[in-house]
């Protein structure tokens, strides 16, 4: 069990508040570290994993011209995922983590590049990482980064 998991959705219990996860690199990791916790479907209203562009763009509403400007490992469309996460959920956050696991580069980006966001209707906050480990090390440093991320959010 992923403690930083259990500490968030705990302490989402607490305030009320529901929370949504926009995936790519971790491949669903977020969610199932979430919803291995007890309880989770009090808070956890669900999640997508956008792994492919055309995802990203139909489903999670990035805008098209943000991915060709900056491409989908970038910091602007962790954030738009994280808020249109919430968007599209009706949740009152949104995580997303983007970025490269490995084990080749991916659009100039070398593995363990990674960007992370947290979006609540009022505030969005990013991190961009520099990750070392293989592909299944930098997956699961990125979900607890991620975790670590909200929790500082969550009031």
């Amino acid at each position: 069990m992923n403690d930083n998991a259990l500490a968030l959705i705990e302490k989402l219990k607490k305030s009320g508040k529901t929370i949504s996860v926009a995936e790519s690199l971790t491949g669903g990791l977020l969610a199932q570290e979430l919803t291995a916790i007890a309880g989770a479907s009090e808070v956890f209203k669900g999640s997508i994993t956008a792994y492919l562009d055309e995802v990203k763009i139909g489903i999670l509403k990035i805008d098209s011209e943000l991915i060709k400007k900056h491409s989908s490992i970038s910091a602007q469309v962790a954030e738009s995922m994280a808020v249109n996460i919430c968007q599209i959920m009706n949740s009152d956050i949104g995580l997303a983590t983007t970025g490269v696991a490995g084990p080749e580069p991916s659009a100039g980006f070398a593995p363990g590049t990674v960007f992370v966001a947290v979006a609540t209707k009022d505030h969005k906050i990013w991190h961009r990482l520099v990750l070392v480990g293989d592909r299944q090390a930098i997956r699961e440093q990125s979900v607890n980064e991620v975790l670590k991320l909200a929790l500082s959010q969550v009031v």
